[in-house]
């Protein structure tokens, strides 16, 4: 395995420098920063609640946000103590903690950089004003959050690489098609977004794998009780940072319980469900701090949103033009076929296609099945990668189908590309004002999901076009000299706006001038050119990358390799 190790190194290396390359400048999603400030929290007072102004909230996004909980309803729940707390995973809460106290540690270039960051979008405000800025409130404190956004998504990705190639290796691929499965899936699908989302998917993912590797190798008879404890300690990890993987879980102890029963090694069944006891009880302990039942996460009932259509549900996940699977993911039109039959998945077929059809079939009932400020359907992620990591390994259809293999595998990529081009909550957004123009009833997420004509595969270029010939820098001021100049929603959409709210541009700062990179935000928050900051990383990347094809390449004949 020196040659594999080696191998996998250089993997996850170049894996992390692409993926920091291109991540964003602070979060793009509401739901990052509502963990964040409960991260800071917890790191200050040593408790996740929010609070608000008058409870002593000591930074306007905590205050603000304790507030929004306690009017709105959502985003998370008021506990028993009178103190807001986010319905977002535990685990993300705990896994921002590290990040929190560096930046806390680094007072001055973290109030410099607050300082920059409110010239930038709040200019004139200062004190109780700044409360009028959502862009201040929600993007300080800055260097925090660009820390986070720059390494946890990458860190995570690299990972969920290294998992791949294992997975991989596990299942009989050669070292070479090992890492070319690890980066079809992270290059050439959508859970390319979780290496660039400040979410909790993206490592929920990296630990689910990571499980899921052990339930392989145990399957094969090659696990150990050191195995299956690793795997339900990943796997409880998995479940704290998403919910919903505790089903997955499920899926994954019975393919564990159904080896052991085979090997007769029973023993290993209560060694995972040992692994997995620490977060179930952590879980289960916090719960009933906040709210007085264990069972009670703070999300709604599971009745209060999950009343759609199945069937149109799973067609929307599947083949939405704006997040369908089988468009942001092209491989599934290859891989799919092949996990049907026995001849091409003989291994834990059923367990892919469980893991594959739960979190679809489960989504497709919700009305928010698009799953909120991401790129693609986010929620059916984590079952279409364990899919394809049990699949591709054993079907190899670069070997069976290699002109259509490439095929999707380009297109694949075309559709990353595009997911970096343009940030996505400036594209929702004037989607959303394209909506209203066009006066179609419904929920504009839903529409902007389903239609082909808000399809980001085409949106995102033209926003992008947009960005770099400063269509949304253009004022009222200017207009009135240049009646030709198309508004934001129009040279993105192609819609024409009937009042002010459809005329706006891109709201966030963050989402102008491809400042959602965060070699361009940092560059006009501290003056040094992008080109300084990006430089370091893309020549480590090329070397990175140089250093890997270098390792793939064909051993020359006579001499032995490592298996």
């Amino acid at each position: 395995m020196t040659g594999d190790a080696r191998l996998l190194r250089r993997l996850c290396l170049a894996v992390f420098l692409l993926f920091a390359a291109v991540a964003h400048g602070n979060f793009e999603t509401e739901d990052a920063g509502f963990t964040m400030q409960a991260a800071r929290s917890l790191w200050r007072r040593g408790d996740s609640g929010l609070l608000r102004a008058d409870q002593g909230g000591d930074s306007l996004g905590e205050a603000l946000g304790a507030a929004y909980i306690r009017q709105q309803g959502t985003c998370g729940k008021l506990g028993g103590n009178g103190v807001a707390y986010t319905w977002f995973p535990i685990g993300h809460v705990y896994l921002f903690v590290p990040f929190v106290a560096v930046g806390e540690a680094l007072a001055g270039p973290s109030r410099a950089a607050d300082e920059a960051f409110r010239r930038a979008v709040a200019p004139g405000l200062v004190g109780d004003q700044l409360a009028g800025s959502p862009s201040f409130v929600r993007g300080t404190p800055a260097l925090t959050q660009g820390l986070i956004a720059l390494l946890v998504p990458a860190t995570f990705a690299a990972c969920s690489a290294a998992l791949l190639f294992l997975l991989a290796r596990a299942l009989g691929s050669s070292p070479r098609a090992a890492v070319g499965v690890a980066l079809a899936v992270l290059l050439a699908t959508q859970a390319s977004a979780f290496g660039r989302e400040q979410l909790s998917d993206g490592p929920g993912l990296a630990f689910l794998l990571a499980a899921l590797l052990a339930v392989v190798v145990v399957d094969q008879g090659r696990g150990t009780a050191r195995t299956a404890l690793l795997g339900g300690l990943c796997g409880g990890a998995a479940v704290l940072l998403r919910y919903q993987n505790a089903a997955l879980l499920v899926a994954l102890g019975l393919a564990l319980l159904i080896a052991c029963v085979r090997q007769r090694r029973l023993g290993l069944v209560a060694v995972f469900t040992l692994g997995v006891v620490p977060s179930a009880a952590l879980l289960l302990a916090v719960d009933f701090a906040r709210f007085g039942d264990p069972f009670d996460t703070g999300y709604p009932k599971t009745a209060d949103w999950l009343d759609q259509p199945i069937w149109l549900g799973s067609a929307k996940i599947l083949f939405g033009a704006g997040r369908g699977a089988m468009w942001f993911s092209p491989v599934l039109w290859l891989a799919l076929p092949a996990a049907l039959r026995a001849a091409t998945t003989p291994r834990l077929r059923w367990l892919a296609w469980a893991l594959f059809l739960f979190p679809l079939l489960f989504f497709a009932q919700a009305r928010g099945w698009q799953g909120g400020q991401c790129w693609a359907a986010r929620y059916q992620t984590h079952g279409l990668v364990a899919l394809l990591a049990l699949v591709l390994p054993q079907a190899q259809p670069w070997r069976r189908w290699p002109k259509a293999w490439w095929a999707t595998v380009v297109c694949g990529v075309f559709v990353t590309v595009s997911s970096v081009v343009a940030p996505v909550r400036g594209v929702l957004q004037l989607g959303a004002q394209a909506v209203a123009a066009v006066g179609t009833p419904g929920d504009p997420a839903d529409l902007t999901g389903w239609q082909p004509r808000y399809t980001p595969l085409r949106a995102n270029w033209r926003y992008a076009i947009a960005a770099a010939t400063g269509v949304f820098e253009i004022d009222e001021a200017e207009r009135q000299t240049r009646s030709d100049a198309p508004y934001a929603v129009q040279a993105v959409f192609g819609v024409t706006p009937e009042d002010d709210a459809q005329r706006l541009p891109p709201q966030r700062w963050e989402d102008r001038r491809f400042r959602h990179l965060w070699w361009r935000f940092w560059a006009d928050l501290t003056g040094v050119p992008s080109w300084a900051l990006l430089a370091p990383v893309a020549l480590a990347l090329a070397v990175a990358v140089a250093r890997l094809a270098t390792a793939l390449r064909p051993a020359p004949s006579g001499s032995s390799t490592t298996r």
